[in-house]
């Protein structure tokens, strides 16, 4: 698998990384919620810029985006703005997720950022672009809060990904039954093992999919999310919960 890498921590190389979501409305909220994780055993954290009441303006995202990376304390951040087709908090028009995006980008505040597959072409490229030129990665993402494709939709929805040039390719389904969850894992174990270049991260989500949480070392995800306080999707367990079964999982393998 190749290596991607996030200040001190590299996707697709070790065990299996924790990423632990922020979701705060205001600088002062955000701030705290980041300086809560200092106790928890994580590594990345995810900043859902959706949930910023200010994320349309891209000079206070970055003057919030300084707050938040001062309080991380040098641990990488992935930069996010969820749209409201992919279970965002607000709706973002493309040049808004372009703006904002590219700004935080170019201030040096991201260490990686997400692009939706699904979203205006347009736009991702011009992030992608932008991310390029600033040596960030880029984690492709395709959400589907409703069901979950047949195996090979979700490989061919990840194969769409690589194919574009992503560093990381995601994928998050919603399960309505336990077949589902296997689905989801299945899809990730024969995707990797048909293009370990590119690192994964897979989830169902909602309670069934915990499963596929915990089982990301099993399967070759690179990474898995949880929570400290309020998730940011369903089904997201939290850190302190979900650290020792990824430990004592990866301790077999």
């Amino acid at each position: 698998m190749a290596a991607v890498t996030l200040k001190s921590v590299v996707l697709g190389e070790g065990r299996t990384k924790v990423i632990v979501p922020v979701t705060g409305r205001d600088a002062a909220e955000l701030v705290a919620q980041v300086e809560a994780l200092a106790a928890h055993e994580f590594d990345i954290i995810e900043w859902r810029a959706d949930f910023l009441d200010a994320v349309t303006d891209p000079d206070a995202v970055v003057a919030v985006g300084r707050d938040v990376v001062r309080a991380a304390g040098g641990r990488p951040i992935l930069f996010t703005i969820r749209t409201s087709g992919e279970g965002g908090e607000q709706e973002v028009r493309a040049e808004q997720y372009v703006a904002t995006t590219t700004a935080v980008i170019e201030a040096g505040l991201a260490d990686a950022v997400d692009v939706e597959l699904r979203y205006g072409r347009e736009a991702g490229d011009a992030v992608q672009e932008a991310a390029r030129a600033a040596g960030v990665p880029v984690v492709g993402s395709w959400h589907d809060f409703h069901s979950t494709p047949p195996v090979e939709q979700i490989v061919a929805t990840l194969t769409e990904m690589r194919e574009r040039g992503f560093d990381v390719a995601k994928v998050a389904v919603m399960p309505t039954d336990v077949g589902d969850v296997l689905a989801l894992l299945q899809a990730t174990w024969e995707m990797g093992r048909a293009h370990p270049e590119t690192p994964l991260l897979t989830m169902s989500m909602g309670g069934r999919g915990a499963l596929s949480r915990m089982a990301a070392p099993v399967v070759g995800s690179c990474a898995t999310f949880a929570m400290v306080g309020r998730p940011s999707a369903p089904g997201q367990v939290p850190v302190e919960e979900l650290r020792p079964i990824l430990n004592l999982l990866e301790s077999g393998l």
